[in-house]
């Protein structure tokens, strides 16, 4: 078979080019294409392969600025030729599911979520515009936003990294998906014999992450707090941060395997679409203490209905006293987390299971395509 694996654009080392790792693992054999890149962020096991750009690729500095090119990704994104091909998995959060493809080709859309600056941050984005260039924003944007609802009735089948991911499809694209979440490999974590008197954070430091909030109810709650990562606000948190606080900046696998095994407990703030964090610090037995919103509903287990244990706390606001309040609650039953339920509670997002569900939805797309084409044939 011939296959292409499609990704909006490599800007950033996050959870997308994770699962873009994964899926070149599993189709060495497919034909690579983006509209850029930065060659640093292109996943490992994509970078010894030939990836097909777009004009776009070629803009002076476009992985920094490429916000500003939207109006041209419909156009980029449907000048690869793409006839022959009988499998393309497009990794979408922007124009990817957009490609265009013979009609007998079979396309699988892995969406991470609709396209974000159009719909659930639209008035965000509208914001940090400057207000003369607001109307011409406005009108891009309901340009882009008739374009991407059309792209997305492109695909066979649309797939959801998470369930509150498939609600925001159905109600953008009027479609239905369904969910596979993303690979992690949660056979790496172990679960330590000791534990250390701090909690964790872990990933980038950008204001979507809002560690601050969590860093000030440690600075006021006299917790240690360990923060593993790096970015464009680590300058302001670091003005913010007291004397329990320590920034380890970017750290190796093994350190960081290391400090999931033996912190308290994850500490978790973010707004995510699904948050892979949270589950790499369960596969090591450690709970979660996180934001009750998003995909943490999903992947940290709570008053669960089957009677299973807990496997964290969750926060009801992005608020330092509701870090707090979380914080405190976790202490006070902090003897009741079972490591070993915590643990088991993570083989359900493990990376096998991610290869296993999509290499059987791609046969069974592959067959049912053979068995319509054999039947209006007779």
């Amino acid at each position: 078979m011939r296959i292409a694996l499609i990704s909006a654009w490599y800007t950033a080392a996050g959870g997308a080019e994770w699962v873009d790792h994964v899926l070149g693992e599993m189709f060495p054999q497919a034909d690579l294409y983006t509209l850029f890149s930065a060659d640093d962020m292109i996943p490992l096991s994509l970078r010894a392969r030939p990836i097909r750009k777009s004009f776009l690729h070629h803009i002076p500095t476009m992985t920094k600025s490429y916000r500003l090119f939207m109006p041209l990704f419909p156009y980029a994104i449907e000048s690869f030729d793409l006839r022959g091909y009988d499998v393309i998995i497009s990794s979408d959060h922007g124009a990817a599911k957009g490609v265009l493809c013979d009609q007998d080709t079979v396309h699988i859309c892995y969406c991470y979520t609709p396209w974000r600056q159009l719909y659930d941050l639209y008035w965000k984005s509208v914001t940090l515009v400057p207000t003369p260039l607001r109307p011409a924003f406005r009108g891009m944007a309901h340009y882009l936003r008739q374009w991407d609802y059309v792209a997305a009735q492109r695909p066979e089948r649309l797939v959801a990294i998470s369930k509150h991911i498939q609600r925001r499809i159905q109600k953008c694209y009027r479609r239905h998906s369904e969910v596979i979440y993303p690979p992690v490999d949660t056979y790496k974590g172990y679960i330590s014999d000791r534990y250390d008197d701090y909690y964790l954070v872990v990933g980038r430091l950008v204001h979507a992450k809002r560690v601050d909030v969590l860093i000030e109810a440690c600075n006021r709650l006299n917790r240690r707090l360990l923060i593993a990562g790096e970015g464009r606000e680590q300058r302001r948190l670091k003005s913010i941060a007291g004397p329990t606080v320590e920034f380890l900046g970017r750290v190796s696998d093994d350190r960081l395997r290391g400090l999931y095994a033996h912190c308290r407990a994850l500490l978790f703030a973010a707004d995510e679409d699904f948050g892979i964090v949270p589950v790499e610090a369960q596969s090591y037995g450690r709970p979660v203490i996180a934001y009750g919103h998003g995909g943490s509903l999903e992947t940290v287990r709570i008053a669960d209905p089957q009677g299973r244990s807990d496997t964290g706390v969750l926060f009801s606001h992005q608020t330092v006293e509701a870090v707090m309040e979380g914080i405190r609650e976790f202490e006070e039953r902090e003897g009741k987390f079972a490591a070993n339920d915590i643990q088991s509670h993570t083989r359900m997002f493990d990376k096998s299971v991610f290869v296993g569900k999509m290499q059987d939805l791609v046969e069974h797309l592959i067959h049912q395509r053979k068995t319509q084409c054999c039947i209006e044939n007779r």
